[in-house]
């Protein structure tokens, strides 16, 4: 144990010296509070902006008397817009093909406009007492090419002679006129 009393301690005296690290500069602590500010900042808005979308999209927030208020005035504004939709198609198809009866014959007018001003676009063909109309019409534009086609059939009784109608174009119109009368097919049956 003596040895160790005996044992010179030396100390080595280091000198301290004050270095500056990064994190205790002054332009440091701006950049790195200014950060801080901006992340605390941005955090808070998103939690508010996230707050006010989530009530505003989500209905369960809403009483159910205005969940149903609003339902049914999202299916009267549909019924509304279906409406005019349909009395729109049934006005616009009424207005392609007219029949006319009179005492004599009955007369079927078909607006050309609808197909072209082209009769060659509208087949007429009768098949036993059923008259038949197709119509087609090929409207090209610049970007796009629309065909539309259309088919009507009228019948009528035993007293019309579709073998003796008659097609004529007058103007923007097609015409067809077709007699009633007693069928001839149908005397020579009963002559018989």
């Amino acid at each position: 144990m003596e040895e160790n009393q005996n044992y010179n301690e030396e100390t080595v005296k280091v000198k301290e010296e004050y270095h500056q690290t990064c994190s205790n500069h002054p332009l440091m602590k701006t950049l790195l509070t200014g950060l801080l500010i901006f992340l605390g900042a941005f955090c808070a808005f998103y939690v508010v902006a996230d707050w006010h979308f989530k009530k505003f999209f989500a209905p369960e927030f809403m009483s159910p008397a205005r969940m149903e208020h609003r339902m049914f005035k999202d299916m009267r504004q549909m019924d509304k817009m279906l409406f005019k939709e349909g009395k729109d198609f049934s006005r616009k198809s009424a207005q392609v093909i007219h029949l006319e009866q009179s005492k004599d014959f009955y007369k079927v007018i078909i607006d050309l406009r609808a197909f072209d001003n082209n009769e060659n676009n509208v087949q007429v063909t009768t098949n036993g007492n059923i008259l038949t109309i197709n119509g087609r019409s090929i409207r090209k534009t610049k970007n796009n090419e629309q065909i539309s086609e259309f088919q009507q059939h009228y019948m009528f009784g035993n007293n019309v002679r579709l073998s003796d109608l008659t097609k004529e174009t007058n103007g923007n119109y097609y015409i067809i006129t077709i007699p009633i009368g007693e069928n001839n097919n149908n005397n020579e049956e009963n002559e018989d």
